[in-house]
């Protein structure tokens, strides 16, 4: 059972979602739940990022500075741990990115072109720790009326996991962000190379 403090809701249930990848019918799962505004969503983030071990695989529509996770995911990738990210092609572009601080630290980042929007709000830890829900991963968030769910459970890690390496075989590398917020804004056209993965 984890240790969730601030009047979070955990419960302890057998899950059975109806997802493609594995019947989880009768896998147990540890379940924590974080509502904002009210409770500090970030740091129940920045908790789970600190546990992490060897990866986090994180999916994002939003993510900016000022809420301590892109810091965080800084220091998880210094102290070794294999971050990598796919994100929504508008992500680059927002105003405070943390694209730009997470390339500069070597987190190897991927746009996912393929998709209308990349809605995904996700992080899996480890392979047994899945973050997901509405919460951007963002300071403005906090102000939201969102949700973030933390479940515990090799079984779901894995179907998240596998739902992230399918996004990140349709994605392409993120080089610049002066040039990506060109080709999304339609300002500019793609290179050859950009065009060919469209």
């Amino acid at each position: 059972m984890l240790n969730v403090p601030f009047g979070h809701l955990v419960l302890s249930v057998s899950v059975g979602l109806a997802l493609p990848v594995a019947d989880l019918s009768s896998t147990p799962a540890t379940i924590a739940t974080c509502f904002s505004p009210g409770n500090d969503c970030a740091e129940f983030a920045i908790r789970a990022i600190d546990r992490a071990q060897r990866e986090i695989l994180v999916g994002a529509y939003n993510l900016t500075t000022g809420s301590g996770i892109v810091e965080a995911l800084l220091g998880a990738k210094q102290r070794g741990v294999d971050v990598r990210l796919v994100a929504d092609r508008t992500t680059p572009c927002q105003r405070n990115s943390g694209i730009d601080p997470l390339a500069r630290a070597g987190v190897p980042i991927w746009i996912d072109r393929t998709a209308r929007i990349a809605h995904l709000k996700t992080m899996v830890i480890d392979n047994a720790v899945t973050l997901m829900g509405s919460y951007n991963w963002t300071a403005g968030a906090a102000r939201n009326s969102e949700n973030l769910n933390l479940v515990a459970s090799p079984v779901v890690g894995a179907a998240y996991a596998a739902h992230w390496r399918e996004r990140l075989a349709l994605s392409s590398p993120f080089n610049r962000r002066e040039d990506w917020c060109r080709i999304a804004s339609g300002t500019a056209e793609p290179s050859g190379e950009e065009a060919a993965r469209r």
